[in-house]
């Protein structure tokens, strides 16, 4: 029995693996976690006015979730303030996520040593150009910039507190998050129409890209107006909703022996095994799966851009590649969009950046649409502020099933996968890379 293992996978933030073994029917795909990562424990024990600095070791946006169950566990309300300077912050870390994950595709399609060569025939000449590369980047970095303004840092921010935020902004800060917000909108835009001119309207990437679907399934996502939280079945627009403080109630944790990382699942459907024909109880979160709810936008430019993503694939619900990668688009538009509009001094200056607690819960929960997807926090605590329990549900967890079953589709349509490895793996990984 042949097996072919390709390690490491580019672009991914957890250390993962794929196994394909080779046997008389068909290959066994398996997406394997192969890194153990349990930051809940090294919870258990601390104050719980630390998890905000701890758990941002899963992701950046675990700062802004975390002080946000704090809020609840101390029945505080933060100042609008403080309210507009975490929105902000998570804002910046919608763009900086979402232009690395478009930097990381346009530089695969990119020839890295085209400048050296000393011939260039037509067929070697890529189609991105090397100055956008250079443009994303710049505007990267601004986007980082911001974010380290508004969260103290950029990969852990330390601003977001029990309350409110830690600090004011200064006074030079106001003008250049302005400059930021303004300049990042306008690239935004100009990446929007650059992707569509020379990435998606190129035959060949985008049939190829197209090929790549995974199965449907339910989307889990949160509403803007409650904050509750929406599971679409793929045939089903309307869904059924639950208070989202009921999410570890309507979600189980399910884990298999081959992998680290554990699934997550609707408990009323119950676990499928991921070798059944029916996506039954499983579900993904992230961009896509936002805009698969079929709902306006209330940003004139990021509407736009979903209307001509319907245009170009056809109305939502959409299980591809080339879908997830849209997505990025649309949701990079409006976060620039929403950023703009944060980014006045009016909105953030007043005259306290805090409500100090004076009471205390034992238990606490909170969750928020991060660049993500969905990611939520429940702490339990005894009386005096230690940590009891604590559940985490992160967006590895979440679309864990759905990287597995994506991998498996790209391997099994893939008529050279044990014939050209190089080739597989790069598909492998330009699928997983928008989730």
């Amino acid at each position: 029995m042949e097996a072919i293992i390709f390690e490491p996978l580019r672009w991914m933030d957890e250390s993962a693996r794929v196994c394909i073994i080779n046997s008389d029917r068909r290959p066994k795909t398996y997406f394997q976690m192969t890194g153990r990562s349990n930051a809940e424990v090294s919870c258990l024990g601390r104050p719980v006015e630390e998890l905000p600095r701890m758990l941002t070791i899963l992701s950046p946006a675990h700062h802004i979730v975390s002080a946000m169950a704090l809020d609840r566990m101390f029945n505080v309300e933060p100042p609008p303030l403080a309210a507009n300077m975490r929105e902000a912050l998570l804002q910046t870390l919608f763009l900086a996520h979402h232009l690395r994950k478009l930097y990381f595709l346009l530089s695969s399609m990119k020839e890295p040593f085209l400048d050296y060569r000393t011939r260039v025939t037509p067929e070697t000449l890529s189609v991105i150009p090397h100055h956008m590369l250079d443009k994303v980047m710049d505007h990267l970095a601004l986007a980082q910039e911001a974010a380290e303004i508004f969260g103290g840092r950029v990969d852990h921010p330390l601003s977001a507190v029990t309350g409110g935020v830690g600090r004011f902004l200064k006074e030079p800060h106001y003008g250049r998050i302005s400059e930021i917000a303004r300049e990042c909108l306008d690239f935004a835009v100009e990446l929007a129409a650059f992707f569509r001119e020379r990435v998606f309207s190129e035959k060949s990437i985008t049939q190829e890209a197209l090929g790549r679907h995974f199965p449907p399934m339910p989307a889990l996502t949160m509403t803007d107006g409650t904050g509750s939280i929406v599971v679409r079945d793929p045939g089903d627009k309307a869904g059924f909703r639950f208070d989202s403080d009921k999410l570890f109630d309507k979600v189980g944790i399910h884990s298999e022996p081959w992998t680290y990382k554990p699934f997550a699942y609707l408990k009323e459907k119950g676990w499928n095994s991921l070798e059944a024909d029916s996506c039954d109880g499983l579900f993904f979160v992230g961009p896509l799966a936002r805009l698969n709810d079929g709902l306006e936008l209330r940003y004139q430019r990021a509407e736009e851009e979903r209307l001509r993503l319907i245009d170009a694939l056809g109305p939502f619900p959409h299980f591809s590649v080339v879908a997830a990668y849209r997505s990025l688009v649309v949701e990079l538009v409006q976060g620039a969009e929403r950023l703009t509009e944060l980014c006045v001094q009016e909105k953030l200056t007043g005259p306290a950046i805090r409500t100090i607690p004076s009471q205390m819960n034992c238990e606490a929960f909170a969750a928020v649409e991060s660049p993500r997807g969905v990611i939520a926090h429940h702490y339990e605590t005894d009386e005096r502020g230690i940590v009891k329990q604590i559940r985490v549900l992160d967006t590895s967890v979440a679309n864990n099933a759905l990287r597995c079953l994506l991998v498996r589709n790209v391997v099994d349509g893939s008529k050279d996968a044990l014939h050209n490895p190089k080739r597989i793996k790069e598909r492998i990984e330009t699928s997983l890379l928008p989730f």
